[in-house]
């Protein structure tokens, strides 16, 4: 089988982080301190040098940038300051961009000042459009909030189906699934506790508890969305309520992770918030506002009762925030990093299940 090369590939894969392989010798340390490295696998240095040969179609079938889970180990011991973590999460910007039909995603990567206008616009046009709007929002919100799993989904299963493709049908040339227990029950876990952080030498608490944090939060928030569980406009609720319950860990996760991985990107202090890219911000500040937002407008309706004016504005400012977090950022950059490592996870076991056949 020919291998495709393409010698400009390194320059093009720059568009999506900040990384120098081009300096990367071949030493091997990087690979000597990677708890991912096995007989048959690499890391990180098969992908380093696939991308030093231009091997662009190899890269774009491949799971391991997914695998990897930037523990900055590599970059640290690093004799040439190649960056080797900040190369692989490169690589999954860029892997994004392959498995989006539409091409937003490599668009916003490429030029990220732009997802942050829009995002600012389809806010201020969203609010303005429910600060206007006679009707009774509370109903217009459950509307709203109907479509988001929708929208979502459709994203979702047309990046899976492309990732699908080019991983295990273009290879194997059949479809292929599995519902075994050891194949499937990684990928839950992955989703439910970020369990692949505790594969890294240095256990980065820190990092892992606010990973943890914001996915739990998020998901218990988009469950409250989707099932329209709270009618703050509507429903006058109190400290001790089962949707208080909800909202108070929920939005408290959020805040708090929010601003644990504000601040890591602040400090500067490990490799992996080193090198935050734009949308990694634009993820970050509008997750955190939207918890922040959500607890605040419960907060009011607890103290103030559902007809005060104050809790529809808030509630409003809560929703537009929301607009804008589907409408531009959940199906195009950051957000969707959440999912594909658990599929990568899951596709990796059935390429294991098949190769063993």
């Amino acid at each position: 089988m020919s291998l495709k090369v393409d010698t400009g590939f390194i320059k093009k894969i720059k568009k999506y982080g900040a990384f120098d392989i081009s300096a990367c010798f071949n030493c091997g340390n990087c690979t000597a301190v990677c708890s991912l490295s096995k007989e048959d696998a690499s890391f990180p240095r098969k992908m380093i040098r696939l991308a030093q040969i231009g091997a662009e179609a190899e890269i774009s079938s491949s799971l391991e940038p997914w695998l990897c889970t930037y523990c900055g180990e590599c970059s640290t011991t690093c004799p040439r300051q190649a960056y080797p973590g900040e190369f692989m999460m490169s690589l999954r910007r860029f892997l994004i961009s392959k498995y989006d039909v539409t091409k937003i995603s490599s668009f916003f990567y490429k030029f990220p000042f732009i997802q942050n206008i829009l995002a600012l616009l389809v806010f201020i046009v969203s609010l303005g459009a429910f600060i206007s709007y006679h009707g009774d929002f509370a109903v217009l919100s459950q509307k709203i909030e109907v479509i988001f799993p929708f929208y979502i989904s459709l994203a979702l299963l047309s990046y899976i189906f492309i990732m699908y493709k080019r991983v295990i049908f273009d290879k194997y040339k059949k479809v292929l699934v599995s519902f075994k227990m050891k194949t499937i029950l990684p990928t839950i876990t992955q989703i439910l506790k970020q369990i692949m952080f505790a594969g890294c030498t240095e256990l980065d608490l820190w990092r892992g508890m606010a990973h943890v944090l914001v996915m739990s939060g998020y998901l218990l928030t988009l469950v409250i969305s989707v099932f329209h569980i709270l009618e703050p406009l509507t429903i006058h609720y109190n400290w001790l309520s089962l949707q208080s319950f909800l909202v108070f860990y929920s939005t408290g996760a959020i805040v708090l992770g929010g601003l644990s991985m504000m601040a890591r990107r602040t400090i500067k202090k490990s490799p992996s918030s080193m090198f935050s890219h734009s949308s990694d911000w634009l993820f970050v500040l509008t997750i955190f506002l939207i918890g922040f937002s959500l607890l605040i407008t419960h907060l009011a309706n607890i103290v103030m009762g559902p007809q005060a004016h104050g809790v529809e504005m808030l509630y409003k400012i809560n929703v537009a925030i929301e607009v804008a977090w589907i409408l531009i950022i959940v199906p195009f950059t950051k957000w969707i990093h959440l999912f594909f490592r658990p599929i990568a996870i899951y596709l990796q076991h059935l390429k294991e299940e098949r190769d063993l056949v």
